[in-house]
């Protein structure tokens, strides 16, 4: 009964043949239909991105779209290497502007088939620099022609004072904590890593979800849990069958997670998601995977409890967990699948450029273009408690 998770025969960045799921080892939980060529409406938005290195290529990790006036919030499962376009008319840069282009699949919480959104950020159009290096952009974007992007939204968010927007995610949990949880005003950090599975030395994190409600199995594996201990994954690659492997995670059943709190978290507060990596495989272009797409984590210092006030969250910035890379696992091996979700991989990352205040993202691409920026970077990794 496993769930053959983000397998990356998504037609949306790979072609399929028949049968539909070609050397699969099983069907995918979810996948995107392929691409029309028209594009639909084009919308205003904001989009939240970090700049990372791997070995041979940089690239832009969209954290956070947000659309339909502030309102509401897109969530990646795949993107694509972003496209630059330098020294274009424009009413910055001595009378030039640049632009980069980004493809992101974006799905509901349940939603088991994604739709390709097209988001074009001008270089004139930062809004935020964050404290661990992200940075916020006006942006628009266009989904394909005939299809409702409004059913493929991750929740709901609102415009924050300071400029940021706060998205709405739920904590689950049972009914007798509920009230606990709301008389302390705090949410209690663990330090377990993403399987659920060992214990992370230097890091805690609280878990939120943008599934309103856990109701089955198949909700518990979007949050990297199973009734049975274990989640089945695949790797994607030029092999006539795909490799097969069931990963140890957290064990829970849907009645430890019968009663829901909602709270509005900052954009700002939020960790970047790990990433599995699918190389390009004739004649199917290289792709990037959000690892557990409907997990939110608010990374703290071990020990630290999360306060909030009603709904809003509320933490010092100082107790705030930075990390300088993410787990990037390879998606052809099943040591890179099971990297991200241990966390602890010291080989397989990507580097976060921390683009504070003083960095423009596009003259940081035009000066270091084709360059190493990988070779000699030191980096604070996460550790693995003792047995």
């Amino acid at each position: 009964m496993g769930a053959w998770l983000r397998t990356g025969k998504s037609a949306g960045f790979m072609k399929t043949s028949n049968p539909l799921w070609g050397n699969l080892a099983g069907p995918p939980v979810r996948h995107s239909p392929a691409v029309t060529t028209e594009r639909g409406t084009r919308y205003d938005g904001w989009i939240k991105l970090r700049l990372c290195h791997a070995r041979g290529r940089s690239y832009l990790l969209p954290d956070i779209l947000v659309g339909f006036g502030g309102t509401r919030f897109f969530l990646p499962s795949y993107f694509g290497p972003p496209v630059f376009s330098f020294h274009l008319p424009g009413r910055s840069c001595g009378g030039r502007t640049h632009r980069a282009k980004i493809s992101m699949d974006v799905a509901s919480p349940r939603g088991r088939h994604a739709t390709r959104l097209e988001i074009m950020v001008p270089s004139d159009g930062h809004v935020l620099s964050y404290e661990d290096g992200a940075q916020l952009y006006r942006c628009t974007y266009t989904g394909p022609a005939g299809v409702g992007i409004g059913s493929f939204v991750s929740g709901n968010c609102s415009r924050l004072p300071d400029g940021d927007f706060a998205i709405e995610v739920f904590h689950h949990t049972v009914a007798p904590t509920v009230a606990l949880i709301q008389g302390s005003g705090e949410l209690w950090s663990g330090p377990y890593n993403l399987a659920g599975t060992a214990k992370l030395e230097n890091v805690a994190h609280v878990y939120f979800t943008t599934l309103p409600s856990i109701i089955d199995e198949e909700d518990l594996r979007r949050i990297a849990m199973s009734s049975g201990g274990t989640i089945s994954y695949q790797t994607t690659s030029d092999r006539p069958r795909e490799e097969a492997m069931d990963l140890p995670v957290y064990r829970s059943y849907p009645a430890d997670r019968t009663a829901t709190l909602a709270f509005d978290v900052p954009c700002r507060m939020i960790a970047p998601a790990h990433l599995l990596f699918h190389a390009y495989v004739h004649p199917n272009p290289a792709y990037y995977e959000i690892v557990g797409s409907e997990i939110v984590r608010v990374a703290v210092n071990p020990g630290v409890k999360l306060r909030f006030v009603g709904r809003a969250v509320t933490p010092s910035m100082t107790d705030l967990s930075r990390f300088d890379t993410v787990v990037e696992g390879d998606a052809s091996t099943t040591t890179g699948l099971e990297a991200p979700m241990r966390e602890d991989s010291t080989t397989q990352i990507a580097y976060l450029e921390p683009l504070d205040q003083g960095l423009d993202l596009f003259e940081f691409w035009l000066r270091h273009q084709n360059t190493d920026l990988v070779t000699g970077r030191m980096f604070r990794g996460r550790k693995m408690q003792a047995a």
